[in-house]
């Protein structure tokens, strides 16, 4: 038994330093310059040995996207407390979000190409992206939803409309950015979370009493 768990740790260990060495390729390379062949000499192994942790290009960069969401996540320390409605917290996670995303340009570029659809985006990587996107709107919706259950938005915002201007605006800045390094996409998040933060709470200046204190949880955002 013991010497299972040792083999699933040390698969779970080669598999971490495989994606991080796509990362680093990818980043430098992108992903259409980048071989399976490279990312395993990087890594110290054969082709053949990554392809037994990961079958295809494809696996592997669904698995370099999904780990960019993590450090993401992490950086930006999503699950500690916060103070007052989960609405407004999640609106700094989001600010945190997009200037995360600015300090890594080459990965929010990789990001995008499982976003946009085009020829030679993979198919699993379309599908990721299309999951992803997903599951942001529907919990961002549910949180603009639990606000106004409460008494903490107003009751006349549409949930999935909100959603989806605030998703439609992180992924239309970061293309912009993406055209040209200069653009301030960063202060253009927070002129909107700002708005939205005046806007949306029925008493911006003073949380609900019935707002609980916890934890936008990692899920919320993903």
């Amino acid at each position: 038994m013991a010497r299972t768990r040792d083999a699933e740790q040390s698969g779970l260990a080669r598999r971490a330093d495989i994606v991080s060495s796509a990362i680093s390729l990818f980043a430098a390379h992108g992903y259409r310059g980048t071989s399976l062949a490279a990312v395993a000499r990087e890594s110290g192994i054969t082709k053949s040995g990554l392809l037994h942790h990961f079958p295809s290009k494809e696996v592997l960069l669904t698995a370099v996207l999904a780990d960019l969401d993590r450090q993401t996540l992490d950086s930006v320390e999503i699950d500690r407390d916060y103070e007052g409605p989960a609405l407004l917290r999640a609106l700094d996670i989001v600010d945190e979000i997009v200037a995360r995303n600015q300090q890594n340009r080459e990965l929010t570029r990789l990001a995008h190409v499982g976003i946009f659809n085009s020829e030679d985006t993979p198919e699993l990587a379309r599908e990721w992206a299309q999951r992803r996107i997903e599951g942001f709107r529907a919990n961002l919706a549910g949180l603009i939803e639990e606000g106004i259950r409460v008494g903490e938005v107003r009751a006349d915002v549409d949930p999935a409309a909100m959603a989806s201007v605030i998703i439609g605006a992180i992924s239309g800045l970061e293309e912009q950015w993406l055209q040209d390094e200069s653009f301030d996409m960063v202060g253009a998040m927070r002129t909107l979370t700002t708005v939205l933060r005046r806007d949306l709470p029925i008493e911006p200046d003073r949380p609900s009493a019935t707002s609980p204190r916890g934890a936008v949880r990692r899920q919320a955002l993903t």
